[in-house]
C-alpha cells in the first residue's frame, strides 16, 4: 500500500515531518489574509503596506544568502532553531506595529528566519534522509505541510467571519507560537543520522562553485518565474475578491483549502506517477497550467455574481494540478545538483529565488492592481509562458543525473 500511494520510510525521522507540520499550521492561518490583518490592525493604506512588505523583504537578501554559510558551517539542525525564534520574533510583533516603520522592521525580521528556515531544512532533510527516499521524502513532506495548511486555512475562514479585531489577533498570535513549538522540536531532536556540522575546506569553497554551474543557474532563474505564480494568488486573491469582485472574502479560504486538501491527498500518488517522467519535462507542464489559471483570474470580473464562487474554485483547482506538478520536482533537482560539502550554498542560491519572488509580489501586485484589475493576471501569464520557454532550453543542459525521473522508485 505505501508503494502504491508514493509514501516513504519515515522511521527514525519523523519528527522533522510533525515540526514542518506546525510551521504549516501556523503559516496557514495567516499567510492569505496578511495584507487584511495589517491593514486592519494599523489603519496604513494596502498600497503603502505591500510596498513596505516588499522593501522589507528585498532588504532581507543579503542577509538571507548568508544562510547557505551559516548552515554549513552550524550544521543544518541548528540553524533551523535560530530560524524558528528569528521568524517568532517578527511575526509576533506585527502585533505591536502602529506604523510602516515598524511593520517593515518585523516583516525584515520575519524574512531572514525564513530564509535560514528553508534553506536549513532542505539541507537537514537532504542530510538526514537515504538518497533514495529523499524523492518521495520530499512529496510526503510537501503533502503533510499542505494538509497541515488546510487545517489553518479552514480556521483562519472561521475566524475572519467574525466581527472586529480580535479574530485577526488571534491569528496573527498563533503563526508566531508555531515558529517558536517549531524551533523547540528540532532543537530537542538528535536523529539516528547525525547531519555532519561542516567540512573542513567549506570556508574556501565560498559561493564560486555555485555561480560556476551556468545550468543551475538557469534553473534558479526558472523557479523565481514560477514562484510569483505560485506566491501571487496566494497573496492577493482575498483583497481582488473581496475589494475588486466584491464577493465573500471566506470564498478565498474556503478555496485555499480545497486546494491544500487536494494537495495532501494527492501529492505522494502524483509524484508516484509522474517518477518516471524527466523534470524538466512535468516543470513545463506545470508552467502551462500557471499560466492557464492566471488567465483564468483575469477572467473573474466577467463572470455574474451567482457564479463567482463556482469560477473562483474552478480557477484555483488549476492552480492546484500546477503545484501538483511542481511540487518535489524543483527541490528535487536542487538535492541532486548540489554537491554534499556545499548543499548549504546550493540551496540559498535557490532558496534566493523564492525570497525574491516573495519580496517583489506584494508591491507588485498591488501596483499592478491598481493598474486595472486583470493586469496581474496578465503579467503572471507571460511570466508563465517565459518559464516554458527557459524549461526548453534548459532541458538541453542539466545533466541526466539532476534530469533524472521526479521521484525515485522504491
Amino acid at each position: 500500500m505505501a508503494e502504491r500511494l508514493g509514501l516513504p520510510r519515515t522511521r527514525g525521522n519523523g519528527r522533522l515531518l510533525v515540526a514542518l507540520a506546525i510551521d504549516a499550521l501556523g503559516n496557514g492561518v495567516m499567510a492569505p489574509f496578511l495584507l487584511l490583518f495589517l491593514g486592519a490592525w494599523t489603519g496604513l493604506d494596502l498600497l503603502v503596506i505591500g510596498s513596505v512588505l516588499t522593501a522589507a523583504r528585498l532588504a532581507a537578501l543579503p542577509l538571507g544568502m548568508a544562510a547557505g554559510p551559516l548552515t554549513d558551517r552550524l550544521g543544518p539542525r541548528r540553524a533551523l532553531v535560530l530560524s524558528g525564534a528569528a521568524q517568532a520574533a517578527g511575526t509576533g510583533g506585527f502585533l505591536l506595529c502602529t506604523g510602516p516603520a515598524q511593520v517593515a522592521a518585523c516583516a525584515l525580521l520575519a524574512a531572514v528566519g525564513d530564509a535560514v528556515f528553508w534553506v536549513a531544512y532542505r539541507s537537514l532533510t537532504a542530510a538526514v534522509v537515504p538518497e533514495p527516499d529523499r524523492p518521495r521524502w520530499l512529496g510526503a513532506q510537501i503533502a503533510l505541510r499542505n494538509a497541515a495548511f488546510a487545517v489553518g486555512g479552514l480556521a483562519a475562514a472561521l475566524v475572519v467571519a467574525a466581527p472586529g479585531r480580535t479574530g485577526l489577533a488571534v491569528l496573527a498570535a498563533a503563526n508566531a507560537a508555531s515558529y517558536l513549538v517549531l524551533a523547540v522540536m528540532i532543537g530537542t531532536w538528535h536523529p539516528a543520522v547525525a547531519p555532519t556540522a561542516r567540512h573542513s575546506d567549506v570556508d574556501a569553497v565560498s559561493y564560486r562553485v555555485v555561480l560556476a554551474d551556468r545550468p543551475y543557474l538557469l534553473f534558479v532563474g526558472v523557479n523565481l518565474l514560477l514562484v510569483v505564480a505560485m506566491a501571487t494568488p496566494a497573496l492577493l486573491l482575498a483583497v481582488y475578491v473581496g475589494e475588486v469582485l466584491h464577493g465573500p472574502v471566506w470564498l478565498v479560504g474556503v478555496a485555499f483549502t480545497v486546494e491544500t486538501v487536494l494537495i495532501a491527498l494527492c501529492q505522494t500518488v502524483v509524484g508516484r506517477v509522474l517518477e518516471r517522467r524527466r523534470r524538466t519535462s512535468v516543470l513545463r507542464w506545470a508552467a502551462l497550467a500557471f499560466a492557464a489559471s492566471s488567465a483564468a483570474y483575469a477572467l473573474l470580473p466577467a463572470v455574474p455574481g451567482g457564479l463567482l464562487g463556482p469560477c473562483l474554485l474552478g480557477a484555483v483547482l488549476i492552480t492546484t494540478a500546477a503545484n501538483l506538478l511542481e511540487g518535489p520536482t524543483g527541490i528535487g533537482l536542487v538535492t541532486d545538483a548540489a554537491p554534499d560539502r556545499v548543499r548549504g550554498r546550493y540551496t540559498a542560491v535557490y532558496q534566493l529565488s523564492w525570497n525574491v519572488g516573495k519580496a517583489v509580489v506584494p508591491g507588485a501586485a498591488a501596483w499592478l492592481l491598481d493598474r486595472g484589475p486583470a493586469v496581474p493576471w496578465l503579467a503572471l501569464t507571460a511570466c508563465c509562458v517565459l518559464a516554458y520557454a527557459l524549461l526548453t532550453r534548459l532541458s538541453r543542459l542539466l545533466p541526466a543525473h539532476v534530469d533524472r525521473p521526479a521521484v525515485a522508485v522504491g
